[in-house]
């Protein structure tokens, strides 16, 4: 008799280790409030890209503000690596026209906006990125 209930509490225990294990809780994600400005010169031909730190997981959104002279340009949203950016997400914007990408930052850390010419600019441009972030 013994023996019988041994081997059914063996087999019970076994059971209860296979079982799928349960998620953890979503993170909280938090709302933008701290705000990032980046102007600068872009060259024809060019790619610029500013980094910036993330604090805690939440929602970041990135505006192209102003490109002068006006041309549709590059945008984009990633890690930076080795000096340059991975990019995660990118639009093309027409100058004049708020572009804005927005995602979530699901690790604190550094990340990365790149602006870039795609073959649109004849001389230098002066821009304005908007970055709000947590």
């Amino acid at each position: 008799m013994k023996r019988i209930l041994l081997a059914v509490l063996g087999v019970a225990l076994v059971s209860a280790g296979c079982a799928d294990p349960i998620a953890p809780a979503a993170p909280t994600v938090a709302l933008p409030t701290i705000a990032e400005t980046f102007s600068d010169t872009l060259l024809v031909a060019g790619t610029n890209t500013h980094i910036f730190n993330v604090t805690t997981v939440g929602a970041v959104k990135v505006t192209l503000n102003s490109v002068v002279p006006g041309a549709s340009v590059g945008l984009g949203v990633g890690t930076p690596s080795l000096g340059s950016c991975i990019v995660i997400d990118h639009v093309v914007s027409v100058a004049d026209q708020a572009a804005l990408l927005s995602g979530t930052a699901t690790v604190p850390g550094q990340y990365c906006v790149i602006i870039q010419d795609i073959g649109n600019l004849v001389e230098p441009a002066v821009y304005t990125i908007n970055v709000l972030h947590s």
